[in-house]
């Protein structure tokens, strides 16, 4: 149950930074809702905090990772509520990648940062559970008291005499990510039986197909017809499971498709339109600036805009 959710999440992570912090220090990280971000605890230790969260602050020691799914703004310092010292975006595209060894400077806090985004696949219903912060140790020690193999390795690549690999830090972040998105899911799944409905086969099943092709003339009957239930059985199981109507996500679905093919290079408004599903390029502004809060057009010039800033 736990595999075929994860299978629908899939992350591709970017480990972006590496920062050696000497107290005092804090550091403020803008808000980015289509990022997520992270911040893993290679030496030291580190206090997180949210934004306009009122709760205390969160601490992390060795091997601990913080998850901000939504990309939220936050703060974190070599104290609990710090002052902020610093301020800074993530990712800082005009800084570029950039690594500290560990133990270079005595008494430190080593942070591995990065961002990742979601599968395409990853069903809305799960975005919207994510919670704001996710913490997580799944790199700290073993019982034996020796690190596990998955912070072994990246003390292994940092600690190169030449400059580590980004690949390999890209993709031993990304199972790390991985990890800790799976230790929520299985709270959430015997928490929320809602998730547990999500991850029946049957409904990977549908959800596959409505992704996989959405422009296709889909129909609660046709839906049904896959599932293996009458009309009414299936809209109400399929509402159960996502929250939304199976026409209303077909719907929700062929906007985010939209949003996707609107960052490559080469399409028109019209041909995006009918590769979403909608024959009347005007049908397809209104049902995307309904869900997006933008034109097509005003958000394709946004991308630009940000491509343009990354350059």
């Amino acid at each position: 149950m736990i595999s075929d959710l994860l299978d629908m999440m899939r992350v591709r992570s970017t480990a972006f930074v590496g920062k050696n912090l000497t107290a005092p220090w804090g550091v403020n990280v803008t808000e980015s809702p289509n990022v997520a971000r992270f911040h893993l605890v290679m030496e030291g230790a580190t206090w997180v905090r949210l934004e306009g969260d009122k709760g205390p602050s969160q601490r992390l020691g060795l091997g601990d990772i913080a998850i901000i799914p939504h990309g939220d703004a936050h703060i974190y310092s070599h104290v609990e509520n710090g002052a902020v010292e610093k301020a800074g975006d993530l990712p800082d595209y005009q800084v570029g990648p950039y690594f500290h060894r560990l133990g270079e400077i005595e008494d430190a806090s080593n942070l591995l940062c990065g961002f990742f985004e979601f599968s395409s696949n990853t069903p809305p219903v799960i975005m919207e559970r994510l919670p704001r912060l996710i913490v997580a140790n799944v790199a700290g020690r073993s019982d034996d008291g020796s690190h596990s193999p998955l912070l072994e390795l990246l003390r292994v690549e940092l600690s190169k005499e030449n400059e580590p690999s980004t690949v390999v830090l890209n993709r031993l972040t990304e199972l790390i990510c991985l990890f800790a998105i799976e230790d929520w899911l299985e709270d959430a799944l015997t928490e929320d039986e809602r998730m547990t409905a999500l991850a029946q086969p049957k409904i990977k099943l549908v959800l596959d197909q409505i992704h996989s092709n959405p422009a296709h003339d889909w129909t609660v009957e046709a839906l049904a017809e896959l599932y293996g239930q009458s009309r009414n059985a299936f809209a109400g199981q399929f509402k159960h499971a996502t929250g939304l109507a199976p026409m209303s996500y077909v719907r929700r679905w062929r906007i985010q498709s939209a949003t996707r093919m609107l960052a490559e290079p080469g399409l028109t408004i019209d041909e995006i339109a009918f590769k979403s599903g909608y024959a009347d390029t005007n049908a397809f502004s209104r049902a995307f600036k309904r869900e997006i809060g933008a034109s097509p057009g005003a958000y394709k010039r946004n991308l630009r805009d940000e491509a343009r800033k990354r350059a």
